[in-house]
């Protein structure tokens, strides 16, 4: 199995429990996540405190481990708690929209503009995170 194979299994697989435990309570989903996802996270601890000393900083595994390692109490706090969630998706996706339009922005050279694309941002996005269709 390819090095990179490795650790993308076993994050598939933290994945996998996370969607067998989505309708559990948080409760149930903490005692699930200590029952199967802690014993996973140290197999994947222990791959890449043997494989980074093996790969090169400058190449794309070698930065992935670099940044996995230097990050990992992050990561593996969400097993402490139930709510907690294993990723920021959510977070990346509610910023998303200011990101892309971004570029977009440069060119409201008039303050009426901008103020109209930041009302109709207040709107929209707010409505998108609540489920709504806002151009419905």
């Amino acid at each position: 199995m390819v090095c990179a194979d490795i650790a993308l299994n076993r994050i598939n697989k933290l994945y996998g429990i996370e969607r067998d435990l989505k309708a559990c309570g948080d409760a149930e989903r903490k005692i699930g996540r200590h029952e199967q996802s802690l014993p996973i996270l140290v197999q994947l601890k222990s791959w890449i405190e043997k494989t980074q000393p093996q790969v090169t900083a400058q190449n794309a595994l070698g930065k992935a481990i670099s940044y996995l390692a230097s990050n990992w109490s992050k990561l593996e706090r969400y097993v402490e708690e139930g709510y907690l969630p294993l990723d920021n998706n959510t977070a990346e996706r509610a910023i998303r929209p200011f990101v892309v339009g971004r570029k977009n922005w440069l060119f409201s050279d008039m303050p009426k503009g901008a103020t109209a694309s930041a009302q109709l941002y207040s709107l929209v996005e707010p409505a998108k995170a609540n489920s709504q269709q806002p151009c419905a």
